[in-house]
């Protein structure tokens, strides 16, 4: 009795306990129902259902981008799509295959689904031409497509274990050239060429099991670092509508970072893969010099064919398909592990400006790697860059008088001004004033450089720096200083020096943006972008990883290594997750971020595709407490429940101590 004041009776104690219980039974049932409920009312947008043919139409975008564009021959009659969403037959009774989960994927899952007939490559192709059908009209990436080819191919393909079987592809319109397509280099004389056969390097991806659904534009002769031309208009970065997704392979990462496809081929004499790879938030490999299948394996080549990718996994296998016999003997077998030294930088090679954010990525990256147990060291550039520019921009230079060559085949008279546009004519009469000699000087230089870089490797087996030194510029962007233009356009009266010294001068703007890429390719060293970073203003940046010939093995554990710690910034990709081991630099980046209410969209979603819902993808943000409404029920109705069964417990206990 003396108790009665303060505590209910056992009776009225049992019932407040199993009123708490029901209490959080119902409130998780109302969760249950609300989460039923919204996805019931939102529509799968992914399940495309194609009721009616798609309309033939030229593949080049609207004439506001490409004023002075050409019309480019589409399919004449484009068969009936199926539904853009597969059927299962399986008794398993797999969910299906959606559009979203199509432009989500990498090239290997794609390949399994085909292989595990969970899709078709029909209904694959319906996805991919479906998804440029939607993009192309505001990115302005593809330029051509060869769709009933590509649907013969798929049917007759018979799967003998590719890697990349059935899978669609977009090559890459300068140099990676598919017979019956479009060969124009970005000249406007030769918009009507097209090739008589299909390149080595495309035969090979044909043979990795690849499907050519069409060609990804690039600029005139592939000499700049963005994607913009006279003859296609410029190219839009899918982050950002109004940015240039990079050059000059910027159409094929527009298309696999808008999910056109999951993977397309891309060449690199300068930077080409791994600059777009690095604005457009991807992967970009460039090998060692010759030891792929379709590569030149001349030492005075600066060239590598290979491709962009959203996964490591996509990167490891092509380069693994690819591989030459004779190179799998020379590559270096060394495993990746704390013991060797890494060296970085976020100097410029010629002292050039380079952004807070480009520094930041570096930063960031190296804490990243001390917290693995890593040994890093700081270092200045290890070759002068001012001499390997001269060297790079006097090889460019040599290969500009084949324009008068295409010139003469094609107008029967030789090259003028208004044929090119003035970069192209600048470096025409530039190179005509070059002899060997000049070359030859050159090349010596390069090697006399490789040497020194190779005692640097010695040291360092890896080497880390910013892919760019700048996000991406706009979709307009042209280098050439205004002050400029009329020297560039009558060089006649000038000598050769003066020449060289003025395209120097030109190109400094645009390699103020991108100087770290050239070096690899002069050497024939590997070097590989990794989407390791985006900017406050939601544009992605590169971290270029570099190392010695044949040490490309070593270049891709290191791509694994970041991708395994979710530090990947992949537009279209599905989330695995955001980085569990940040630097204190990203810890005090974030805190700031949070104190100033704003977001760091750190991948999955651009604003700019607001009329796309196609191309809207989850919206990530830098880690924080979650505001999510459904997640407060789920704790209270959690602590309803835990409280109640306590309740329950005690009364039971004070029953048996009267008893």
């Amino acid at each position: 009795m003396r108790y009665s004041k303060h505590y209910p009776s056992q009776t009225r104690q049992t019932l407040l306990a199993l009123l708490l219980v029901a209490a959080g039974l119902q409130t998780g049932i109302l969760i249950g129902q609300a989460d039923e409920s919204t996805i019931d009312s939102q529509p799968p947008v992914s399940q495309v259902q194609v009721s009616k043919q798609l309309q033939p139409e030229s593949v080049i975008s609207k004439a506001e981008h490409t004023p002075t564009a050409p019309p480019v021959p589409a399919e004449k009659v484009i068969r009936q799509t199926s539904p853009l969403t597969t059927e299962i037959t399986s008794p398993s009774q797999q969910t299906p295959i959606t559009l979203e989960d199509y432009k989500a994927a990498s090239a290997s899952q794609l390949a399994e689904w085909a292989r595990q007939q969970r899709i078709s490559g029909q209904q694959l192709l319906d996805f991919a031409l479906e998804t440029i059908k939607t993009t192309n009209p505001e990115l302005n990436n593809v330029i051509s497509l060869r769709e009933s080819l590509a649907r013969q191919e798929s049917d007759q393909m018979v799967d003998q274990g590719q890697p990349f079987y059935k899978v669609p592809i977009l090559v890459k319109g300068l140099g990676h050239t598919i017979a019956g397509s479009s060969n124009t280099n970005g000249l406007a004389f030769l918009k009507d060429k097209t090739s008589s056969s299909t390149s080595a390097f495309v035969k090979q991806l044909q043979k990795a099991g690849f499907i050519v659904i069409g060609q990804s534009s690039f600029p005139e002769m592939g000499w700049i670092n963005v994607t913009n031309s006279n003859l296609y208009g410029n190219t839009h970065n899918p982050w950002q509508l109004d940015k240039n997704p990079g050059g000059s392979s910027g159409g094929s990462a527009a298309a696999v970072a808008s999910g056109q496809v999951s993977l397309a081929s891309a060449s690199d004499g300068g930077g080409s893969t791994r600059i777009p790879a690095a604005w457009s938030g991807l992967i970009g490999l460039h090998p060692t010099r010759g030891i792929l299948e379709g590569n030149p394996t001349s030492e005075r080549s600066n060239v590598s064919h290979f491709a962009l990718t959203k996964n490591m996994e996509d990167t490891k296998k092509l380069f693994q398909f690819l591989l030459k016999d004779k190179a799998k003997a020379q590559q270096n077998s060394q495993h990746l592990d704390p013991s060797i030294p890494i060296a970085y930088t976020t100097q410029t090679p010629a002292g050039t400006p380079i952004s807070k954010e480009a520094i930041t990525a570096v930063k960031e990256a190296v804490a990243f790697l001390q917290e693995q147990g890593y040994q890093t060291v700081e270092v200045p550039y290890p070759v002068d860059g001012k001499a390997m520019m001269h060297y790079y921009y006097t090889i460019a230079a040599s290969a500009a008088p084949s324009i008068n060559f295409m010139a003469q085949q094609s107008l029967k008279r030789p090259l003028q001004k208004d044929d090119v546009e003035l970069l192209s004519w600048a470096l025409y009469q530039t190179g005509k004033d070059l002899s060997k000699d000049d070359v030859d000087k050159a090349w010596k230089g390069i090697a006399e450089l490789t040497k020194q870089l190779n005692q640097f490797y010695q040291k360092y087996p890896i080497f880390l720096t910013p892919t760019t030194a700048y996000p991406a510029p706009p979709a307009d962007y042209h280098h050439i200083p205004q002050e400029l233009v009329a020297q560039l356009s009558d060089m006649s009266q000038l000598s050769k020096h003066e020449k060289l010294d003025l395209i120097y001068r030109q190109w400094l703007p645009a390699w103020t943006l991108t100087p770290f890429t050239q070096l690899a390719n002069l050497t024939g060293t590997p070097s590989l972008s990794l989407p390791t970073y985006v900017t406050t203003s939601g544009l992605p940046l590169g971290l270029l990883v570099n190392s010695s010939a044949h040490n490309d093995g070593l270049l891709l554990q290191m791509g694994e290594l970041f991708e395994k710690a979710n530090r990947f910034h992949i537009l279209t990709a599905v989330p695995k997750g955001l980085p569990t081991n940040l630097s204190q630099e990203t810890q005090t980046r974030t805190k700031k971020t949070k104190n100033q209410q704003e977001i760091i969209p750190v991948s999955y979603h651009t604003k700019s595709w607001a009329r796309y819902a196609s191309l809207q993808t989850s919206h990530n943000k830098l880690p924080q407490t979650s505001e999510d409404n459904s997640q407060g029920i789920s704790v209270a109705a959690y602590v309803s429940l835990f409280l109640g069964t306590l309740f329950l417990a005690g009364s039971a206990s004070k029953q048996k101590e009267t008893h």
